[in-house]
């Protein structure tokens, strides 16, 4: 299936948060060191922000108002209002040395509610604990806490929201040491977390836009699986077609329809999997991006002969549309900071697709399960 873009812009640097926000409008905050833009969903600028430190991450609040930046290989956390004003802020003591690339006592993401009134935060504590905050959005203090043991050390988490916007996943991972996910549930009280029975070696749980499933990437990305959500049941699993379509899958992925799902893989290339057979049914093509051999891509790297394409990663941002990032090329290295953003997607990509109930049936099972009345 070959498409033409909707929109492109290229950039010289990073996407670090994008998020949908109140009035349906969505935006992402493009980070180049310590300068930030929040686009709107036509790639145009909106707010331009200069931030103290180095950033690592991002999040935008629900009305697109307020940004919240992780900085300082974690030391530093700040939240600034759309005029550049510093609302909150807090440096940690120890800051890390300049030469390591992970600290083991620091912040590690960060995501606002949808409601706008709880600011979530993981925070690593000496590679042996994983602290789970919730602030106030209006005083910024720390409401609620919850310690986890860290299930393999050093290892790096990361919040991915269920649609329905009451339980947050949390994904902790440790290179080849092993990964893990996590449900989260704030009762007002209480920060409740219950161990996913997912595979050994598993990617962060991409959700279906009603809650009601979820899937994964796992065997050294081999294979892709679909559970039920919240109770895990193995509904399908999707295995690499073989060596000659390349390395395996990645796991940038997105629900297409009830039927299908648009999944990126190793080598840069996009293709469509039928969740029904749980088969690989046939390659996305973007005009302007398509496969082509490697050397070609790349003229200065030492790389196969095999055809693969430009594509980092990609978002679905809207009921029929898709956000890719890709390499500007041909390019002299693989990690260039000059990217072109591409906004793509239409009828003849997208399909009947369940919505999210607003009585939030699926995140009411898991809130049962937990005894909670």
């Amino acid at each position: 299936m070959r498409i033409s873009p909707k929109h492109e812009r290229q950039i010289d640097c990073g996407i670090l948060a994008i998020n949908q926000t109140t009035n349906s409008e969505w935006a992402m905050a493009i980070s180049c060191g310590q300068k930030v833009t929040v686009c709107d969903r036509n790639l145009s600028p909106k707010y331009e922000y200069l931030l103290p430190d180095e950033i690592s991450c991002l999040a935008i609040s629900p009305k697109g108002d307020l940004l919240a930046a992780i900085m300082a290989n974690g030391n530093h956390l700040a939240i600034v209002t759309a005029e550049n004003q510093l609302v909150f802020e807090e440096q940690l003591p120890n800051p890390p040395a300049k030469y390591l690339l992970h600290n083991d006592n620091g912040f590690q993401d960060c995501w606002f509610d949808a409601d706008g009134l709880r600011f979530w935060c993981i925070k690593a504590i000496e590679c042996a604990e994983i602290e789970i905050q919730i602030r106030d959005t209006n005083s910024w203090q720390i409401q609620r806490q919850l310690l986890l043991e860290d299930p393999f050390g050093s290892s790096f988490s990361w919040f991915h929201p269920h649609p329905e916007n009451q339980i947050l996943a949390m994904w902790v991972a440790a290179g080849q040491d092993g990964q893990q996910i996590y449900w989260l549930y704030d009762d007002g009280t209480k920060i409740h977390a219950v161990e996913v029975p997912c595979p050994y070696d598993t990617g962060p749980p991409e959700f279906h836009p009603a809650g009601s499933e979820f899937l994964v990437v796992h065997d050294c990305n081999l294979k892709i699986s679909r559970f039920s959500f919240p109770d895990c049941n193995l509904l399908g699993i999707c295995e690499w077609p073989g060596p000659d379509w390349g390395v395996g899958f990645d796991c940038y992925m997105c629900y297409l329809s009830d039927d299908c799902v648009l999944v990126k893989t190793d080598e840069g290339r996009m293709h469509i999997i039928d969740i029904n057979k749980m088969e690989v049914s046939e390659e996305v093509i973007l005009s302007g991006h398509e496969p082509r051999s490697c050397k070609e891509l790349y003229p200065t790297l030492d790389l196969k002969e095999e055809i693969c394409g430009d594509l980092h990663y990609f978002y679905r941002c809207d009921s029929d549309s898709i956000l890719s990032v890709h390499s500007q090329l041909p390019s002299q290295e693989l990690n260039s900071k000059q990217k072109t953003l591409v906004i793509f997607g239409g009828k003849e990509l997208f399909g009947s697709l369940a919505k999210v109930q607003q009585s939030a049936p699926y995140s009411k099972l898991f809130i049962e399960s937990l005894g909670i009345s």
